[in-house]
């Protein structure tokens, strides 16, 4: 029997998404992760929009000020780094502080099981590295 190479591509591919298709134990979504009841998942996805609402702003300024301060760093213009740091200190604090309050709201939902396991969801989500999972700085 001979295959076409489409098919042994496509082959690959489905086999690629059937092994890597778990979620690290951090992706997972709070609901599953921590048990979450179906009242609680409601209470938890409504503070985590109101956090990425509050979160949109200071997020889109930072970015434009980092890019900013690439810039002039690339350019060697000490006044403009110094200007644009200043700039980007207050926006990090911001976001920090929507960070911090979201985190807070959601353990006030949480029982005192769902606690231990929120917190070793944010450990590890914390240790990820890459891509969305580079927070850890601001």
């Amino acid at each position: 029997m001979h295959l076409q190479p489409q098919s042994l591509i496509f082959s690959f591919v489905v086999f690629s998404l059937f092994l890597f298709s778990g979620y690290a134990y951090a992706d997972r979504p709070l609901k599953s992760a921590l048990g979450l009841n179906t009242e609680q998942a409601a209470k938890v996805a409504a503070i985590q929009k109101e956090a990425r609402n509050a979160m949109r702003k200071p997020r889109g300024e930072l970015h434009r000020q980092q890019r900013a301060l690439r810039r002039a760093k690339a350019a060697n213009d000490g006044a403009s780094m110094a200007r644009l740091e200043k700039e980007i200190s207050p926006l990090k604090r911001q976001m920090k502080q929507v960070h911090d309050e979201e985190e807070k709201k959601i353990r006030a939902v949480l029982t005192r099981e769902q606690t231990t396991k929120y917190e070793q969801w944010l450990r590890e989500r914390d240790a990820m590295v890459g891509g969305s999972r580079d927070v850890k700085d601001y």
